[in-house]
């Protein structure tokens, strides 16, 4: 591990019976575990929440030839303010549910799969999955971002996510919302004071980044007018919750470049994609989603030319696929228009305050068990954010995407 740290040590109960419960899940036959191995699934800073591991096990059931197969699985970090934060509110319960009983009746609604397979686990909270390398998925470079093609696979498969859900809501309205629930909002171990502190801290320190640059300074001004006018929490978190009429769908919450999987044509031509990491999941506005992908993972020349392509795509595909569902509810491009105006405070906190830890410098990672709760309470921008922001990637990426985002909320404003 590139910072200072020893790689995560494979936790106690990770052992042979706990693997053979796993894959015994399958058929019921007795399973013999030949072998396995674990390593870590992710480099460190690509993972936030969670501790992710690769096991490959061989194994025999019933006697049979001996066979192979690879798995993630996936434990909650153990310590640290996200931890602290998430306590009584099912924070690390919510993404099993979403495996276990979500995903198999969406994934039935359109023929779509759209995430990986679960098995068997045996440990509270801990998740057991199919291992999508395996069958020629792979992460795209977080720090590259996505073309157009790329992203037009994303926006096709996501509408047909969030129509899915509209059925699934139709049918199952309890599993929705009880996996659709914003935690922050449920959250009481964190105020709206410190989130509000944190946020404000986040933008202050972008705005000053990028102090002296004068394309961005209308950019920076509307930043500073929106954190000075509006409580950008509340903001937030107004768009993290359900509207109280229109179009509500499950949001994936946590839509960007290391959470999808893509596998390519020989030609290099996508032809598939699934989404992983599902715990921040949010029934809401699709704007949701389609923010904090586009802000976050989708490459320069998108944002700068090809934004409102993709939202049409987008829209004709949600609506289409709502009709094929034989679901009454549509996207209106008025509704739509309308939802961008009160999301644009979420896109700003996105750019601010998650995107920084996501393209961090490989030698500056921030290790979300060092976060401490006085990280979220001090008034001025500390040590942890001024760390966090001070990526060289980001450090370039900004100017361009503060002024693309000026430019982009001007128009929709207008329109």
């Amino acid at each position: 591990a590139h910072h200072g740290k020893m790689a995560q040590e494979p936790p106690p109960w990770l052992d042979e019976t706990f693997l053979a419960s796993a894959i015994l899940g399958e058929d019921g036959n007795k399973v013999t575990i030949v072998n396995y191995s674990t390593s870590p699934a992710v480099a460190a800073g690509n993972n936030y929440t969670s501790h992710l591991s690769r096991v490959r096990v061989e194994y025999i059931v019933d006697g049979s030839d001996h066979q192979s197969i690879s798995l993630i699985i996936k434990a909650p970090i153990t310590k640290g303010v996200m931890v602290e934060m998430t306590q009584g509110c099912n924070f690390f319960s919510k993404e099993p549910k979403i495996y276990s009983e979500l995903l198999p009746q969406l994934n039935r609604k359109l023929g779509e799969e759209f995430g990986t397979k679960c098995f068997n686990c045996s440990v509270e909270n801990v998740l057991v999955l199919k291992d999508l390398n395996k069958e020629g998925f792979i992460m795209c470079d977080r720090y590259n971002q996505l073309d157009y093609s790329h992203c037009e696979c994303v926006f096709k498969t996501l509408a047909k996510f969030h129509a899915s859900s509209v059925a699934c809501y139709r049918d199952n309205p309890d599993l929705i919302n009880a996996v659709g629930e914003d935690f922050m909002s449920k959250s009481s171990n964190i105020t709206k004071e410190e989130m509000e502190f944190w946020l404000k801290s986040c933008v202050k320190t972008v705005v000053e980044i990028v102090s002296g640059i004068d394309e961005c300074r209308p950019a920076a001004e509307m930043f500073l007018r929106r954190v000075d006018d509006a409580n950008i929490a509340e903001s937030v978190e107004k768009v993290s919750n359900p509207k109280k009429k229109g179009l509500n769908v499950l949001n994936h919450g946590d839509l960007w470049i290391n959470n999808i999987l893509f596998k390519h044509a020989d030609s290099g031509d996508v032809v598939d994609v699934k989404f992983v990491d599902f715990q921040l999941a949010k029934f809401a506005s699709p704007l949701v989603d389609l923010l904090y992908f586009m802000w976050t993972s989708a490459n320069q020349d998108v944002r700068e030319d090809r934004q409102q392509e993709l939202y049409d795509v987008y829209l004709r595909t949600l609506n289409d696929s709502l009709e094929q569902l034989g679901c009454p509810e549509r996207l209106s491009q008025d509704e739509f228009r309308q939802d961008i105006t009160a999301a644009a405070d979420w896109a700003i906190a996105v750019i601010c305050s998650t995107l920084p830890m996501m393209v961090c410098d490989a030698d500056n990672i921030l290790d979300m068990e060092e976060v401490t709760r006085e990280d979220f309470t001090s008034t001025q921008p500390n040590e942890t954010i001024r760390k966090m922001h001070s990526g060289k990637y980001y450090r370039t990426l900004l100017p361009n995407l503060m002024r693309q985002f000026y430019d982009w909320i001007s128009l929709a404003n207008k329109s």
